[in-house]
């Protein structure tokens, strides 16, 4: 376990960090882990230029979350993006405005997501929102980013979702559009499985690029909340604020670097390393130590499960394309 202080140490070197490090938040809008790490990330570095991601309804709220960051840290230039990640089509949107003003990304963190106790209700894509948010968009963000973060010296992708816990899947029906498949925890175990095996494919085309997928565990957050009703809170829950310096912590420290492509926050004396998956990404447990799910993960691997996914994945990305194109969804 990396105890709470050492992440604490790691985290107030990241002010020692060169100025304008560049980064990118899809799912900080909601109170929870993604904007707690926003919060910490935004004090810590020196001019950094931060962009954050809020659907049209979470625009003001979000707004004025940022605003309080500027004011913290005026050397900090915080750009907020419109644009509602449950539609594959809006990472196109994201992806320009971030690409018109950088030339590189040093960390991308996608932390989107819900448990849809309440049922399946899709989207005009076709897909259903807690699988697109977690899954679809954020992968093809990373997709379509990949030339910024090659361009950055350590780049880094942060997913918050449930690394380590990958398990079986449908693989007749990936995106479960059968409703006698569908149910939100199937919906979590795709998106969390799909989410490991894409990120492995694209970690081991860009040898440059750091990936972790980590489970943080129950964290006091409102969507956590949520659960109450269900009667499913889980006990020993993390605080909000702790949650998000741990994010910061996976986000820059060096510990989670590929070999060799380190140079952000160097890693806490006497603190080992961590493994790397078989497919060559870090899965990460809530206490910041690497996880092994290779009893499921290798055999996907060897029946070819991880191609399998992504050209599922590339054939959704290019439906949803296609349905943004079409003049009848225009009307």
């Amino acid at each position: 376990m990396v105890a709470l202080q050492t992440v604490l140490q790691s985290n107030a070197n990241i002010a020692r960090l060169p100025s304008g490090l560049v980064a990118l938040f899809i799912g900080a809008t909601s109170s929870g882990i993604g904007e707690s790490t926003l919060q910490h990330l935004a004090q810590h570095a020196p001019a950094p230029r931060i962009y954050s991601v809020a659907r049209p309804q979470s625009v003001a709220a979000h707004e004025t979350l940022l605003a309080s960051l500027r004011k913290s840290n005026p050397t900090a230039t915080i750009t907020l993006i419109t644009a509602d990640i449950s539609l594959v089509s809006e990472i196109d949107k994201i992806v320009a405005a971030v690409t018109q003003k950088e030339t590189k990304l040093h960390i991308f963190v996608t932390a989107g997501g819900r448990m849809a106790f309440e049922g399946r209700e899709d989207t005009r894509e076709g897909l259903e929102p807690s699988m697109s948010t977690r899954y679809y968009s954020p992968l093809r963000a990373v997709q379509q980013l990949l030339p910024l973060l090659n361009a950055a010296p350590s780049p880094r992708v942060l997913a918050v979702l449930a690394g380590g816990r990958e398990a079986q899947m449908n693989e007749a029906d990936l995106d479960l559009r059968d409703p006698a498949n569908w149910s939100y925890w199937n919906a979590a175990v795709h998106a969390a499985t799909m989410c490991t095996l894409a990120l492995e494919r694209l970690a081991r085309g860009n040898p440059r690029l750091s990936v972790v997928h980590w489970d943080p565990g129950p964290v006091a957050t409102p969507g956590l909340a949520k659960w109450d009703k269900y009667g499913l809170t889980p006990p020993n829950q993390r605080s909000q604020d702790e949650g998000g310096t741990r994010g910061v912590f996976l986000a820059t420290n060096d510990r989670y670097a590929v070999q060799g492509h380190g140079g952000l926050v160097p890693v806490p004396e006497g603190l080992g390393g961590v493994n790397k998956s078989g497919g060559g990404i870090f899965l990460v447990d809530a206490d910041g130590e690497s996880t092994d799910n290779e009893g499921v993960l290798a055999g996907f691997r060897e029946r070819g499960v991880d191609e399998m996914v992504w050209s599922h994945t590339e054939k959704v990305w290019a439906e949803c394309a296609a349905r943004a194109r079409s003049p009848k969804d225009e009307l």
